[in-house]
């Protein structure tokens, strides 16, 4: 079974505008895990508050992103305050 971190990272990852996920100064923004770490999303448990840090790419309106994002940890990890950075903002690569 999937640990809630890993689902929520991977609903945030499933974003048109993320281009990762970012721990953080320090990698602070990490949930530990037995064996690994996942980067860029704190979640401790159900019901607890969950903290991401993303990295966009540029042209998307971030508001509307940012929302977006905190709808879709939602959808995971149900009403809990979702605590959104967007740690930097890159280019696209062309395809």
């Amino acid at each position: 079974m999937a640990e809630l971190a890993e689902l929520i990272a991977q609903a945030v990852l499933a974003h048109p505008a993320v281009h990762r996920l970012d721990g953080g100064e320090f990698g602070v923004v990490a949930s530990p895990l037995p064996g690994r770490r996942v980067l860029g999303v704190l979640a401790e448990g159900p019901g607890s508050p969950v903290e991401i840090a993303v990295v966009l790419l540029l042209g998307h309106p971030i508001p509307e992103v940012v929302e977006q994002l905190r709808e879709r940890v939602k959808a995971v990890a149900g009403t809990v305050p979702v605590d959104i950075t967007v740690a930097d903002l890159v280019v696209a690569e062309p395809a």
